[in-house]
């Protein structure tokens, strides 16, 4: 090699340096500074120029030895990483697959071997190896681990499409760990006896002493059969620590032992049902004080929507009902109602005025009963208006609002842009036979205002931050009945009550109860005995709730589409392509509950271009609020509803039938 080659095959390793560019700075700077010492002083520079040519020609002498180290170091590198990747091929705990565009497998290592033992795989098809493995071709190839399982391993798996390529690493271990330690997860409960005190007094001591210690025995066998640890810490309330496993295998029962208990309890004339509020964390870093607040919280959601009733619910995901299968009995009494109206008052005279709200597609019971709350804020002096939305109007609304002694509605209701200009900071807003914000029509005016709630719902998990007073009592046949019961209250309601209000009250009762027909106690008869006596018209309102021929016709066609999926339950389902008021169907599901061995029925319909509906009814043994609750809606036992947007007729349908799987335990 002669001095040309050798100067050329240095620089070519020199070049391939990472630091040849900060070499080649140094040599920069020091000839500047020999430069520089030359313009100073000619000596120094001389000396610096002297040993710049002794360091080439050291360079240029041994430029050999230094290429064959920098050879020999290289190739020792390679050595190393070639063995390194050796070692990760055939020793590292990395299951590696290559597979041809047939699927078929090309190579292999012996970790993913290990895996299928001596089953020979090499050549063969991934589908008759295992069919899991085509399952895994599925994994994204996004540069990131995902979890699958693979011949009851788990595996976090590397995908990558371009080389054909599976990576597979063990975490079998791991994931049991962490399952294990999520079966091991507190969970904490609170345990109320519904009624336990008006029970017990009815009893005499020796009876009472008996039911306790039953009572007790009962419960203390179901908590020892499930590892439960109970203490009782008053009459009526208990605290609960369980685990995440035995949460698990109790929501897979559906809680059936509280029913057992209350059936056991209701043939031996004994009207006692038990509530509980049970939380969980959703996260590893918890503290006892959460879990109980929660509990505490879930307890009082139970108990709000009536008692008999389990709620399960962490501090993120949304709640979880069971049970719920009993009416509740009614406990209002006057003095509660007197009491009630007392603060509603209170809180309409501190405000500046007052807006109404019904919920959004309302019916005569949410119309009634704003024109009934509006009347009791103007006679408190204060401006009320009721917002609404007239697009939304069914025909019985309609013929209401047409009365010959109705009111001049423009100066009561109101659209939203004309709400928008009316309320301030100091608005009262009640909001009238809802309690869930989403479905209010005053939903855009909430935040930030005081809210009172009067409803005859059972409240769920959704509820607004600002409320100042809540009187939700879903022993009511209606929120008509509740809003009568303040009138009843004044001292002079004859200024306060008018003959068109009290028959628009009278009407929502009418229609919520189907003639007073359904969930109608003693206290439904007083209300409509007083606003009877009021002046309330029935051929008025015999007049609104009138058919015409269509809508009879309309019911009649929804009846002929009932179906059957399960015994006990029937469907009517309506034309996709066709609007069908809430009334008709919901007219059609009462006439459908009149067939023999039907205990529930739901009519799924198009209420308009965008929302599906659901109207559900039930003779008291299927829980239609809970089916309807699954399905973002709500109501009563053996009265409810939801509303589900952007689905089809036949969507829905299969929605509905998935719940009503799930209540048959399939």
């Amino acid at each position: 090699m002669n001095f040309k080659e050798k100067v050329t095959k240095f620089f070519k390793i020199f070049h391939s340096l990472e630091i040849s560019w900060q070499i080649y700075s140094l040599i920069i700077l020091y000839l500047l500074v020999m430069i520089l010492s030359f313009i100073i002083n000619w000596r120094i520079g001389l000396m610096l120029l002297i040993l710049c040519l002794i360091v080439i020609f050291f360079f240029v002498m041994n430029a050999q030895n230094f290429v064959r180290n920098l050879n020999t170091l290289a190739n020792d590198i390679s050595k190393s990483a070639s063995m390194a990747e050796q070692d990760s091929l055939y020793r590292a705990p990395l299951a590696i697959i290559i597979y041809d565009n047939s699927k078929r497998v090309r190579w292999i290592n012996p970790e993913f071997q290990n895996i299928y033992q001596s089953k020979d795989l090499l050549g063969e098809k991934l589908e008759n190896i295992d069919i899991e493995l085509i399952a895994l071709l599925e994994v994204p190839d996004d540069k990131k681990w995902h979890v699958s399982t693979l011949n009851g391993y788990s595996f976090r798996v590397l995908h990558r499409r371009d080389n054909q390529s599976l990576y597979l690493f063990d975490v079998t271990d791991e994931i049991r760990i962490h399952e294990s330690r999520k079966h091991d997860q507190l969970v904490f409960g609170y345990m109320f006896l519904d009624d336990y005190n008006e029970v017990s007094e009815s009893m005499s001591d020796e009876q009472a002493a008996k039911f306790d210690s039953d009572l007790l025995n009962d419960l203390n066998q179901w908590t020892s059969s499930y590892g439960i640890y109970s203490k009782r810490l008053d009459d009526e309330r208990f605290i609960l620590i369980l685990n995440a496993k035995t949460l698990k295998e109790l929501e897979k029962t559906k809680f059936v032992f509280f029913e057992e208990l209350h059936e056991k309890n209701f043939a031996r004339n004994v009207p006692i049902s038990i509530s509980l509020g049970i939380a969980y964390s959703d996260s590893d870093e918890y503290t006892i004080k959460q879990l109980e607040q929660i509990a505490q919280s879930n307890l009082d959601l139970a108990l709000g929507r009536g008692g008999d009733q389990i709620v399960v619910r962490s501090q993120n995901e949304r709640a979880r009902f069971y049970g719920g299968k009993s009416n509740p009995t009614e406990k209002r009494s006057n003095i509660r109602a007197r009491l009630v109206y007392q603060a509603l008052k209170t809180q309409i005279e501190q405000a500046d005025n007052v807006l109404i709200t019904g919920h959004k597609i309302p019916d005569t019971d949410s119309i009634g009963s704003s024109i009934g709350v509006q009347k009791i804020a103007s006679y408190a002096g204060k401006q009320a208006k009721i917002i609404v939305n007239p697009q939304e109007f069914n025909h019985d609304i309609e013929e209401l609002l047409k009365l010959s002694n109705a009111p001049n509605w423009d100066n009561i209701l109101i659209n939203h842009e004309q709400a928008e200009e009316f309320i301030n900071d100091n608005t009262l807003i009640i909001m009238v036979d809802h309690s869930r914000p989403s479905l209010s029509e005053g939903e855009a005016y909430l935040d930030g205002k005081n809210i009172v709630i009067i409803d005859h719902h059972r409240r769920s998990e959704e509820f607004p931050d600002n409320t100042v007073l809540s009187y939700i009592e879903i022993y009511a046949s209606s929120t008509s009945e509740l809003v009568t019961e303040f009138f009843m209250n004044m001292r002079n309601t004859k200024k306060a009550l008018n003959k068109y209000s009290a028959t628009a009250l009278l009407a929502g009762i009418i229609v919520d109860t189907n003639n007073f027909s359904n969930r109608t106690g003693s206290r439904t008869f007083d209300a409509a005995s007083y606003l009877k006596s009021r002046g309330a018209d029935i051929t008025q309102i015999q007049s609104v709730l009138k058919e015409d021929f269509e809508s009879v016709v309309q019911r009649n066609k929804l009846l002929e589409t009932a179906k059957f999926p399960y015994d006990g339950y029937a469907v009517a389902v309506g034309d996709d392509k066709k609007v069908i008021d809430n009334i008709i169907a919901s007219q059609a599901a009462d006439m459908m509950l009149d067939i023999i061995d039907v205990e529930a029925s739901f009519v799924i319909y198009r209420r308009n271009e965008n929302t599906i509906g659901i109207s559900a009814r039930s003779l008291n043994k299927v829980n239609v609020q809970t089916i309807m609750e699954r399905l973002g809606g709500g109501g009563h036992l053996s009265n409810a509803a939801t509303q589900i947007p952007d689905k089809t007729i036949e969507e829905a349908y299969s929605l509905l039938i998935k719940e009503l799987e799930y209540e048959q335990g399939e």
